[in-house]
């Protein structure tokens, strides 16, 4: 037991202070500093020397790596050129500010095991599209391998071997689950993991330090097997999580006091949502958020859901949505749809599917959330014959409908000046609608411009017909559109030019500057536009993912839209192969 007892103790003194950053240390002769020859490199922009923006030496002059293609075995030559032990991660351009001069690298792809930057594949010295918006940078693991002797990273691997054959271990946690469905109902089957108090101590969760030598936590059925995994975690600080996993974790992390896991866990529930297009854990994911009352997570959910809420309304998980949930997404602007119409239809389906579990005033609720005035003319005059809940609440939908045709039929000036007309009021608020006209849509990946035809809409909110591909160069394309929605402004049009840069050439062509790319442009070509002062654009770019789903919206600055890649969208695109969509949106103002 003093054997044991001396191991442990040394393992916790190696626990504390041995880590990736930070090792003992061995002065050793150093070489004087030399001036910098070709292919050297340095970080610049943060302030320590472990991290920054990527420079490399040419010429005489310093200049900067583009993140194209940027990785972590490319970080990885870059921190073992400059001596360090290893690489904490790539990092995407504009993290360590803008740098100047050359871009000398660019589509940078190392295997990770080259002694320098320079001797893996890249265009050519100097040969690159990009601006110093997209400099790459690094973050290393502090500590030069030059003065430091770290043999921290077996470390995780000798206190897992520890774990793994519980040699030693004097704490003991117990967790508790019942067989039955219900909570509390059936068997009780227990899990029980022996640890050592010793490694344990630091979370207070599991309160280790205490005269206690065992604790009992209840758990799911489905968390139950995951439960020695959480606890090794503490001994390697390694975890993988799953789609499966993933809530489980979070759980367990929050409950033992694991805020670091509890953080990373959280994120990596965004980077999972869009891995299931049965939306089944999107849905699962913001029911726990709600429940652990992370708002993160729970507007990371609800915005996911909101972008592919047409999917979402066809999906498998569309009959378990709550009410809550609806009402939640129907209250949000960044609702991606065809129309407004299709909003209806969908809360249509959705009270057909839950019938016995929604009552009228639930119905009602979620149906006054439904934009009316947005609902194009003549489908609001359709809505009274086609609408399935206009029987039931008829007082609601005349109403309803009412504000609709006022809407199509009043000038603004008229409107806003109405007793009934509040500014504030979402019903005049458009959506993002991605139906004819409003939207139009390049796919990179055929390099064409899709339209839609045969634009008649049913009462389901489908748009029947089919796309066409129209053979036109892939850098720009034309739009007209009705200046609003409104029934008013339906003869009277607005041109739209629609540009989309995927190299330099495309910019310089058209008598631009990007400052990045790719890059979008959604320029109005009308001149003399007499509605300044009542009508906006408040446009959109969407991007999808192989039109599997939308992961990333954007506005337009100065009718320009800097489209990211890697790490800076909202949601992974794993190929990176975009479909870009043109979405115009008139506001009132």
């Amino acid at each position: 037991m003093q054997k044991h007892g001396a191991m442990l103790s040394a393992l916790w003194i190696l626990l504390l202070h041995v880590s990736p950053l930070g090792s003992m240390k061995l002065t050793l002769f150093k070489s004087p500093r030399a001036s910098p020859e070709d292919g050297d490199i340095r970080l610049a922009g943060a302030k320590t020397h472990s991290q920054g923006r990527v420079e490399v030496y040419l010429h005489g002059e310093w200049g900067t790596v583009c993140h194209n293609g940027w990785d972590l075995p490319d970080a990885q030559v870059v921190c073992r050129q400059l001596h360090f032990t290893g690489a904490v991660s790539a990092v995407a351009g504009g993290t360590f500010g803008e740098g100047s001069g050359e871009i000398w690298l660019d589509q940078t792809k190392c295997v990770g095991t080259e002694n320098s930057l320079s001797n893996c594949s890249y265009n050519g010295w100097g040969i690159s599209d990009c601006t110093h918006k997209q400099d790459a940078g690094v973050i290393c693991v502090a500590g030069t391998s030059e003065n430091y002797v770290d043999h921290s990273l077996d470390l995780s691997d000798d206190l897992g071997q520890l774990f793994d054959s519980e040699e030693g271990c004097d704490f003991l946690i117990q967790g508790q689950t019942y067989t039955g469905l219900e909570r509390y109902d059936g068997e009780m089957v227990n899990t029980t993991v022996c640890a050592h108090r010793m490694i344990l101590s630091r979370f207070p969760g599991f309160k280790a330090s205490t005269d206690v030598d065992q604790i009992s936590i209840n758990l799911t059925q489905n968390c139950r097997p995951h439960l020695p995994s959480l606890i090794r975690y503490v001994y390697t600080r390694r975890l993988e999580v799953t789609t499966t996993t993933a809530e489980c974790f979070h759980q367990l992390a929050s409950h033992f006091g694991m805020r670091r896991l509890m953080e990373d866990a959280g994120r990596l529930f965004t980077k999972l949502l869009p891995e299931d297009r049965s939306f089944l854990t999107q849905v699962s994911f913001y029911e726990y958020s709600v429940g652990a009352g992370d708002r993160v997570l729970q507007e990371n959910c609800l915005q996911y859901m909101a972008w592919n809420f047409q999917k979402l309304s066809t999906s498998k998980a569309w009959s378990s949505v709550s009410a809550e949930l609806l009402q939640a997404l129907l209250s949000r602007s960044d609702l991606v749809v065809p129309g407004e119409t299709f909003v209806l239809a969908a809360l249509e389906d959705w009270v057909s599917q839950v019938n016995r579990t929604t009552s009228e005033e639930q119905q009602a609720v979620l149906l006054a959330r439904v934009r009316f005035p947005m609902i194009p003319a003549k489908e609001l005059f359709e809505v009274r014959f086609t609408s399935a809940l206009y029987s039931a609440h008829q007082t609601l939908y005349q109403e309803k409908l009412l504000k609709g045709f006022e809407a199509h039929s009043l000038p603004f000036g008229t409107l806003k000046n109405s007793s009934t007309f509040q500014r504030n009021d979402q019903d005049y608020q458009p959506r993002i609608y991605t139906g004819p006209p409003w939207s139009v849509t390049f796919n990179q990946s055929v390099e064409t411009v899709q339209r839609q035809i045969n634009n008649q809409y049913n009462h389901r909110g489908s748009y029947r017909g089919s796309y066409y591909n129209t053979p036109m160069p892939r850098t720009i394309q034309t739009q007209s559109t009705p200046v609003h929605i409104s029934a008013l402004f339906a003869d009277k049009m607005v041109n739209w030019q629609l540009n989309l840069f995927k190299k330099r050439s495309d910019c310089s062509n058209s008598g631009v500057r990007c400052d990045s790319l790719p890059a979008a442009r959604m320029r109005m070509s009308t001149s003399n536009f007499q509605y300044q002062g009542s009508i906006r654009y408040s446009n959109r770019l969407l991007l999808s993912c192989q039109g599997r789903f939308i992961f990333h919206i954007m506005d337009f600055k100065d009718t320009f839209a800097f489209v990211p890649t890697g790490e800076n969208v909202t949601y992974p695109c794993a190929d990176e192969e975009y479909i870009y969509h043109f979405v115009v949106r008139p506001e009132y103002i």
